[in-house]
């Protein structure tokens, strides 16, 4: 594992190497200025970045040499940061207690707060790693699976199969992503990894999940679901939207929705009072598992986006797509819905936007009728 310290002082840190070193004899330790850093990160890729912000600091001329560097690293060859600083608050922008980034000022004691920091990020660093080797390992299968059509099909176009190669291999890519069983992983996908946050696609999609402008995050009839065929919304590529207004559904509570399919707290679907255990039990062979019940179809938490909420598919609104947006519109893009999660609330549209009306019938009768024949 490597650790950058990015550092205009590197005698500061001798004492923070030496004790890095000692705990952890795996950890390879680099030292490079400002303006080697960016270069360094692209080749040698480190699993943790220490960086200080300040320089200039002999010559009186203090300036926020590591603010750069910061942005580069967020947004382009991204690890957990250890902003290691005698002004660690100088950094403009920073994420409020993100779980990858620690700051620490310079000082008495500071080394000793560094290696407990690093511990900490130390296994974010090892997740970041196993993944960054899985999707290399993938890609690789994907292009060289890819290749071969690529190059026979587009044999005297070189840009044609240039830019199969990128979008098939990325399409593949995507889809081996999700083939856990494939490799052997039993583990189960948390609730909230349904969502894509924040939203991948430019164009509106179906599921995507919008919120009321200047609305509280923990209010859940502030949002709604979309329904409209994502096919129907797609504004990008030169493209115009095919419907004005995009349709729909409500969302609320999940105490509200489950009273409106009669399952509320410790009542079965007949109303009768049953045991947590039990309803606990009915919870998870109704709605969770099929995905929807009914009406309604439920939506797991996202601390600090989407509340614990259902959509309520019989409570439906239209809303003009321009009014549509990322942070200035009127109803905000707050998440999409990742597949196969997506199809699911299409089809749970369909259920009950196509269901047949049907006359009233004598089922006490219809329901003696089967009884009689099941006991002969």
């Amino acid at each position: 594992m490597k650790l950058l310290f990015i550092e205009n002082q590197p005698d500061s840190i001798a004492q923070i190497k030496k004790m890095v070193q000692s705990e952890h004899s795996d950890i390879e330790c680099v030292v490079k200025g400002f303006d080697e850093a960016k270069e360094w990160i692209s080749q040698q890729y480190p699993d943790i970045v220490s960086l200080d912000l300040l320089s200039g600091e002999l010559s009186g001329e203090v300036e926020v040499a590591g603010q750069p560097v910061y942005d580069w690293i967020w947004s382009e060859r991204f690890c957990p940061i250890i902003v290691y600083s005698a002004q660690p608050d100088a950094i403009a922008e920073m994420p409020a207690n993100h779980p990858f980034i620690r700051t620490i000022q310079k000082g008495a004691g500071s080394p000793q707060k560094f290696v407990a920091a690093l511990n900490e990020l130390l296994p974010h660093a090892e997740a970041i790693r196993e993944t960054e080797s899985w999707v290399r390992k993938e890609f690789a299968f994907a292009l060289r699976e890819v290749a071969p059509y690529a190059f026979a099909i587009f044999s005297d176009d070189s840009v044609q199969r240039h830019n199969t190669i990128l979008r098939c291999g990325r399409r593949r890519l995507a889809a081996l992503m999700d083939e856990l069983s494939r490799h052997g992983d039993e583990e189960c996908l948390a609730s909230w990894e349904q969502y894509l946050c924040p939203p991948v696609s430019n164009d509106i999609l179906l599921g995507d999940i919008l919120n009321k402008k200047d609305s509280s995050v923990d209010d859940p009839n502030s949002f709604s679901v979309v329904l409209t065929p994502s096919c129907d919304l797609v504004a990008s590529g030169g493209r115009k939207p095919k419907v004005k207004n995009v349709l729909a559904a409500s969302c609320c509570s999940m105490k509200d929705a489950l009273a409106r399919v009669n399952m509320s707290l410790g009542q079965d679907t007949a109303g009768d009072p049953i045991s947590l255990k039990d309803y606990r039990k009915q919870l998870k062979t109704t709605i969770l598992t099929q995905g929807y019940y009914q009406r309604i179809i439920p939506f797991p938490l996202l601390k600090g986006r989407i509340p614990t909420m259902a959509a309520d598919l019989r409570q439906l609104f239209l809303i003009p797509i321009e009014n549509i947006g990322p942070s200035e519109a009127d109803y905000i893009r707050v998440a999409s819905i990742d597949s196969p999660f997506r199809e699911l609330i299409s089809w749970a549209y369909m259920q009950n936007a196509c269901r047949l009306a049907m006359p009233d019938r004598d089922f006490e009768s219809w329901c003696n009728e089967i009884i009689a024949s099941c006991q002969n």
